[in-house]
């Protein structure tokens, strides 16, 4: 999206609340000049000004934002009805990025790694901020390949039994998280008809026997979570995936995006733990407790680090580059389009089978691995395959600047 794209999709009296001088510009002299961001809730990151430079036609790898030269212009517009709101937007100086060479004495690095006593102890880390996040990412729970469900759900509750040891790990290492997610990334049925030509001869399960199965298992984890931990909060999300999507004959959506199996099925577990409050006291799910859902993807604040969940079917066939480059290409649009997506410092989705962990944005993307039994039409077609496994890391201020850790895919 570009930038005169982002601006035209605000609200009008937005636009109209837009004093003279304060529309985004920039001035650029081959090298150095200034850049003005649109209207902004917060102060944009490193990687929004790249978007920007982009935008307006400058490499990111060639320019960069003179450190503290970021300004801001605020102020307050009166909407009407008696509505007056807050305006921000901010201005950087940019330049030509600097490559000349600093005079160091490099003996004196020498000497300062021979002198440096190593730590007697790792420094106390805090548990307030810090949560473990499950990831449930594509089970396709009824398709007949990899052995089928008998296959799929013992791999699950392998995966459901090592989660609870990972969590044992992390208190013994004096990380216990305070919180605990389990997040459906999608895709956690197979469904029976009009995702690819082969898949109703493939698929062993009714619609009905997956969704149960999925409600049983989600279950589990949960029901162990409680009882050998029921001193810490459990919290379950869940985003709409493809497979789980109700289509018509022709294959296609014809409801609306939360009208989906992959939310039904968490929902359904969440509603029977409201009749028993004193056992599922630290039972919550912010959706079904009125969080709006922003279509296909969920953003939650996740003990101070902003997150986004998404499936992944959104992110296009397009972009070229492979996974990455598809799913930063897809963030990237939302940034520029001011969605609650731009504001998240982590992204998790599923959709493409295969572990992925990049941060080369200056954000970080975490791609799930799936639970299902492959597809031997997909190997065929390109080779590519990946082993099962379901994702945990930790997220949350006590892990730093990156605001993750503790990674592991069991």
């Amino acid at each position: 999206m570009s930038l005169s794209d982002a601006e035209a999709s605000l609200p009008q009296r937005h636009t109209n609340a837009i004093p003279k001088g304060t529309e985004p510009s920039f001035q650029w002299n081959g090298s150095d000049g200034y850049i003005t961001s649109p209207l902004l809730p917060t102060e944009p990151d490193p990687a929004f000004w790249e978007v920007l430079m982009q935008d307006w036609g400058l490499s990111p790898e060639a320019t960069e934002v003179v450190d503290g030269s970021v300004n801001i212009r605020g102020w307050d517009s009166n909407m009407g009805g008696g509505e007056i709101q807050r305006m921000k937007y901010y201005r950087a100086q940019i330049r030509r990025r600097q490559s000349g060479e600093k005079s160091i004495n490099v003996d004196k690095l020498f000497d300062a790694v021979m002198k440096r006593k190593p730590l007697k102890s790792a420094p106390e880390v805090g548990t307030d901020n810090r949560a473990l996040i499950v990831l449930f990412s594509d089970w396709q729970l009824g398709k007949g390949e990899g052995g089928g469900p008998e296959a799929t759900v013992e791999r699950i509750g392998l995966a459901q039994d090592l989660v609870v040891e990972r969590v044992k790990e992390l208190r013994k290492a004096g990380r216990t998280p305070s919180r605990i997610y389990i997040a459906g990334m999608g895709d956690l049925v197979e469904q029976c008809t009009g995702h690819y030509e082969m898949q109703a001869f493939q698929t062993v399960l009714t619609r009905r026997e997956q969704k149960d199965l999925a409600v049983v298992l989600i279950d589990r984890m949960v029901e162990m979570l409680v009882d050998a931990f029921p001193d810490i909060q459990i919290i379950l999300t869940a985003v709409p995936g493809n497979h789980g999507e109700n289509r018509n004959s022709s294959g296609r959506a014809f409801t609306d995006w939360l009208d989906n199996d992959d939310l039904d099925v968490f929902t359904s577990t969440y509603r029977a733990y409201l009749k028993h409050p004193d056992r599922y006291l630290n039972v919550s799910m912010p959706q079904f407790d009125g969080l709006l859902q922003e279509d296909l993807t969920i953003t939650l604040d996740i003990c101070g680090v902003p997150v986004t969940f998404a499936h992944g079917h959104q992110f296009g066939k397009g972009n070229g580059g492979g996974t990455v480059a598809k799913i930063e290409a897809w963030w990237k649009g939302q940034v520029m389009g001011r969605t609650p997506v731009a504001e998240s410092a982590i992204l998790f989705s599923g959709h493409y089978h295969h572990f992925v962990a990049s941060e080369g944005t200056g954000r970080q993307v975490f791609q799930s691995p799936a639970m299902d039994g492959g597809s031997k039409w997909f190997t065929s077609q390109t080779g590519a395959n990946s082993p099962a496994g379901m994702l945990t890391v930790g997220v949350g201020l006590d892990y730093g600047q990156r605001g993750w850790g503790d990674l592991k895919i069991i």
